[in-house]
């Protein structure tokens, strides 16, 4: 008896941008397992399959009842947003599943990488990725790679900015990026590659965060980062003529 598992990256909610191996093995699973939003986003695909979905915070169990649900010998996907690596399910999968489960993790386009498309092409050299969420990682150490990013010089796109009971840190990583390495070009883009998108692009001191929410991913350039035809762009260094 086959025991698989898939771990799926969905990328950022348009279907065209799902992989044709994402797509297959959503096709190919008996059972689908994954946070209710992102359900909703592949709900088209689903069609008559056993779905077990829940909400935030719901992740371990999750994960267990998809674990279940191979176990029975029905092939299984467990659907994360964006990268199934990238704070995504896939960790929490290996860390739970028993050695008989064939486990497959399918990426996704990230968030980053997706924004970084709509604006043009901030990330065109080294980049950190940096949540603003402290639930499972100690705001000590957020603040740690807040500062790695300004010694670096990074590209920054930061995920999670803001939530309703989190509010500041968003706002404590961009003073800091404007102290140390000036007042740098970025952009905030909400439901990115989906029904309602929203771009704004301008310098950190024009920042506006009223209009960032869990839905926007933000990204920050280094000091190399231009504005030009209403896109950023971060030089390679090559020599255009």
């Amino acid at each position: 008896m086959a025991y698989k598992l898939f771990v799926v990256g969905i990328g950022p909610g348009d279907l065209e941008l799902l992989t044709i191996k994402a797509k297959r093995a959503i096709e190919e699973s008996y059972a689908i397992c994954g946070y209710s939003t992102y359900i909703q986003q592949i709900e088209g695909l689903i069609k008559d399959k056993t779905v077990f979905s829940n909400g935030m915070g719901g992740e371990i169990e999750r994960v267990k009842k998809a674990i279940a649900f191979a176990e029975t010998g029905n092939t299984t996907s467990i659907i994360s947003g964006g990268d199934s690596s990238l704070y995504g399910m896939a960790s929490v999968v290996i860390q739970l599943a028993p050695d008989w489960i064939d486990i497959e993790i399918i990426p996704g386009i990230t968030a980053a990488l997706a924004v970084s498309a709509r604006i043009g092409a901030p990330i065109s050299d080294d980049l950190a990725i940096i949540s603003m969420s402290d639930l499972l990682t100690p705001w000590e150490v957020i603040q740690k790679r807040i500062e790695a990013v300004n010694v670096g010089d990074f590209v920054c796109a930061i995920y999670n900015p803001k939530s309703r009971k989190r509010d500041w840190q968003l706002k404590y990583a961009l003073d800091s990026f404007f102290k140390q390495r000036g007042d740098l070009w970025c952009a905030s883009v909400k439901n990115c590659c989906k029904e309602k998108e929203l771009i704004k692009i301008d310098r950190i001191s024009n920042f506006d965060y009223n209009f960032v929410d869990m839905a926007t991913t933000v990204i920050v350039g280094n000091t190399k980062t231009q504005f030009k035809n209403g896109n950023l762009i971060t030089p390679r260094g090559y020599k255009v003529v």
